[in-house]
């Protein structure tokens, strides 16, 4: 190999870690290292190949340990993962609950560690104001739950029936890892 061959840029660091509430900061700052990645990557596919090189893209990793948090920001990451070139693997490290949970799910492959501990449940809300505000905010918590819903129904084996049995009875649905990979939530455990 060519001098100028071995001093191509590589991607950078391709493992993130999410050990946060989602809020507006910390999924802009995993956002924005999710997108430097593409960037990165779809200029490495354009310079290889002058060089008589094939590039190939690796997988981004996200090691989530969350609560959840804000359910806007949330569906704002899940857009820029399904929307990642570079396929993003996520990692169940301790708790993927809630939005932590939607997040694991969306991973093109996802994975946890054998203490890790995923949990679904309905989007939670609080309600003030006018009759009329406390209704839209109502009609607006229905739409959210509809989109976790279906994002659930899509990316696992999770039924219909069975998220209607946890909607029924208010639960948090805790899962061990073997539960998870029962349902789809996850593709294997580490």
């Amino acid at each position: 190999m060519s001098e100028t061959i071995m001093t191509l840029p590589l991607a950078g660091n391709r493992t993130l870690f999410f050990g946060k509430d989602v809020d507006m900061e910390s999924i802009e700052s995993i956002s924005q290292e999710i997108v430097k990645i593409n960037e990165d990557d779809d200029l490495l596919e354009k310079l290889y190949p002058v060089y008589g090189l094939n590039y190939e893209r690796k997988p981004i990793k996200i090691m989530i340990d969350s609560y959840g948090g804000f359910v806007y920001q949330c569906m704002g990451l899940i857009g820029i993962m399904e929307s990642s070139k570079t396929e993003i693997h996520t990692y169940a490290t301790g708790a993927a609950m809630s939005c932590g949970f939607i997040m694991l799910i969306c991973g093109h492959k996802r994975f946890a560690y054998k203490h890790a501990t995923p949990m679904y449940h309905q989007v939670s809300t609080g309600f003030w104001g006018r009759t009329q505000d406390m209704e839209e905010s109502y009609k607006e918590t229905k739409r959210l739950q509809g989109k976790f819903e279906s994002l659930t129904l899509e990316k696992t084996k999770i039924s219909k029936s069975k998220l209607k049995e946890i909607l029924k009875t208010k639960q948090d649905w805790y899962m061990d890892p073997k539960e998870a990979l029962s349902f789809g939530v996850i593709d294997e455990i580490i």
